[in-house]
């Protein structure tokens, strides 16, 4: 499916799950105007297409002991295929690695890693980045304070 094929009630549908994906189907339909049949008939499409992936719990970082969030930016030594499977397998295998983007231009991956503190931290770059065979450098930048985080897409 792509965007052209979602009509304005999917995307009204989409921005509503997207704010809360726990909302009743009945409350669904109430607010894009639509019965609940044909409102939870949409959502088992958007499902089945793969639109929709899943759906997630948000936690608070601090009550759940993952206080610090590290930026990496990480450059291996060789840009060959078998080099940047390996990597991105390695960092599938890592709870701590939130986010794995694969970049181009001057480095080669940007991680998002969340640990307790920064004891961690140096573990995690010094056991697990470190280790990584093909690894020619690690940069990383300690976030301060968040500004703004959201999970959802435009859908304009």
């Amino acid at each position: 499916m792509s965007q052209n094929d979602l009509d304005a009630i999917d995307r009204q549908i989409l921005g509503i799950l997207q704010r809360d994906a726990r909302i009743p189907n009945t409350e669904l339909a109430d607010e894009i105007g639509l019965t609940p049949a044909p409102t939870l008939r949409r959502v088992r499409r958007l499902e089945e297409e793969g639109v929709i992936q899943r759906y997630v719990a948000l936690l608070d970082p601090k009550t759940v002991g993952r206080e610090l969030m590290v930026i990496v930016r990480v450059t291996l030594d060789k840009q060959t295929k078998a080099g940047f499977e390996e990597f991105a397998r390695k960092m599938q295998e890592r709870p701590e690695v939130l986010e794995c983007f694969l970049c181009l231009g001057d480095i080669d991956y940007l991680l998002k890693v969340s640990v307790p503190d920064l004891d961690a931290y140096q573990h995690f770059l010094v056991n697990t980045l470190a280790a990584i065979p093909g690894v020619r450098n690690t940069a990383s930048t300690i976030v301060v304070k968040q500004e703004k985080y959201t999970t959802s897409l435009p859908l304009e």
